[in-house]
């Protein structure tokens, strides 16, 4: 069986790598908690790493690129292509997926681990028996908590609510970016019975924002994702 690792993917948008700071600094926190040894890279060195890498995987420069850092329990880094986008930045996703809800706990659900990531992929699995594209995690007492492991928004009655699950780097610019629209934000999960009030479920990770068309078949808007797809990326146009 191979070991799990630490991961994070990290965006590339024509050609140099986004917030890589950012994903080492989540990467030393669960290389510290999980196997109880810092990661402390050179940030520029480690950039200019996964910017070679993406040319030499042939990324083209005009749309975004993804490329895997992953660290092992005796704190060895490798770099993994992880594909390409159709978009150039954190547009919204032109996919807008069905789901439905799935009660289930990974493995180490506060660290990003291969092992994590495996068990949404069994829970994607597991939704698609019931014509469903993508699993929202659902725990005991129903609350909604991700999607395709990633953090889940909801939007109701203009106001924004993010479900309490472990930090990504795309989440937290996120909210920074709904703060500055003088949107309401609420660090707390909505429950599967408030499907039927809710106006919007989208994630965000390192593709973009993925909005929902239905959720256990209520129907969904796509309106504010949207918004806030174009509002993100504009942070990083004036960059």
């Amino acid at each position: 069986m191979n070991e799990s690792v630490l991961y994070q993917i990290v965006h590339l948008a024509r050609g140099r790598a986004r917030n890589v700071e950012e994903h080492a600094a989540l990467l030393d926190a669960a290389s510290r908690a999980l196997f109880r040894r810092p990661y402390r890279p050179d940030l520029r060195a480690l950039a200019t790493r996964i910017e070679r890498h993406a040319a030499a995987e042939h990324y083209p420069t005009g749309v975004s690129g993804f490329i895997r850092i992953e660290l092992n329990a005796e704190g060895e880094e490798s770099l993994r292509p992880e594909g390409i986008s159709l978009y150039d930045g954190y547009a919204l996703r032109s996919l807008h997926p069905d789901a439905a809800t799935l009660r289930y706990e990974p493995l180490c659900p506060d660290l990003p681990t291969s092992a994590r990531e495996a068990t949404e992929r069994l829970a994607a699995q597991i939704v698609r028996s019931r014509e469903a594209d993508v699993a929202v995690r659902c725990d005991g007492e129903g609350r909604l908590l991700s999607a395709d492991n990633a953090p889940l928004f909801a939007l109701r009655d203009e106001t924004a609510y993010l479900s309490p699950t472990p930090p990504g780097v795309e989440a937290e610019l996120l909210c920074e970016t709904i703060r500055a629209l003088g949107m309401p934000l609420r660090r707390e999960a909505l429950r599967r019975s408030d499907l039927p009030r809710i106006e919007e479920l989208f994630y965000v990770d390192h593709r973009g924002i993925t909005a929902l068309a239905h959720c256990d078949g209520m129907p969904l808007m796509t309106l504010r994702a949207e918004q806030l797809a174009e509002a993100l990326e504009q942070r990083f146009r004036k960059m």
